[in-house]
Parts: structure tokens; sequence; C-alpha cells
């Protein structure tokens, strides 16, 4: 019984150590994306990326439906059976990239970078609607 306690004290002690500070709002915001089902979420270097359970065709589908809801200019787009990208400007003509990714049958990845260095804001609005579509 005793041992049972300390192996929860110590991992109870590591979590909170891995989630302080900054990373603590990725790892909530990680565990309640996966609890609503879009699956695994993460902010690196400026890209906001999200796993989507649903086909590739569907999710590619959902994310041109939502340049065209929020009237983005889509300047390039190509894709083939694993990947896609859309590239586009935004109306105060900042560029934004979205690189789809098939990760299996039924999970895709997306991501979505905002100008240079990225606006977390409009990537998650973005992602939002992507999965509404879904």
């Amino acid at each position: 019984m005793f041992a049972k306690v300390i192996k929860l004290v110590v991992v109870a002690g590591c979590i909170l150590i891995l989630t302080s500070g900054c990373s603590r709002r990725m790892f909530i915001a990680g565990a309640a994306a996966t609890g609503i089902g879009v699956g695994t979420y993460a902010y690196v270097k400026g890209n906001l990326q999200r796993t989507y359970d649903a086909p590739m065709d569907k999710v590619w589908q959902a994310t041109l439906d939502t340049m065209q809801e929020f009237d983005l200019t889509v300047e390039s787009q190509r894709r083939d059976g694993f990947t896609g990208v859309i590239d586009g400007k935004m109306a105060d003509n900042r560029s934004f990239q979205i690189n789809v990714e098939r990760k299996g049958p039924n999970t895709t990845e997306v991501g979505i970078r905002v100008g240079v260095f990225g606006d977390r804001g409009r990537a998650e609005v973005m992602h939002g609607h992507i999965y509404s579509l879904l």
C-alpha cells in the first residue's frame, strides 16, 4: 500500500514539473482537444498542428471550405494521396500556409502557419472551423 502511495506522489510530482509554466497551457489545451475528438494538438515554432480523426479527402475539403468561408485568397494548392499544401494571403497581406498530411486511413494532420512568426489565434480559429465541418 505504501509503495503505491509513493509511486502516485512521484508521478504527480513529475506531471507538475513537466506541466509548469508555458508548457502547462499546451498540455491542458492538448488534453482538452483530445477530449473533444480533435486528436493531438501542438504549437511549434509558429505552426499550429492538430490531428483529426477523419480521412484526408474529407479534411482537405473542409480546409478548402474554411478558406472560402473566411474569404481568404488561395494563391496555390497542390495535393497528392499523402500530402497537400495550400498557400495564400489574408486581407492584411499576411501570408498563410496549410499543410495537410495523411497519417492513416482515418487520421489526418493539419498544420497552419499564419505570417512569418505564426499567429496562434487565427490558426486556432481556422482549425475550429475545419473541425466544425468534419
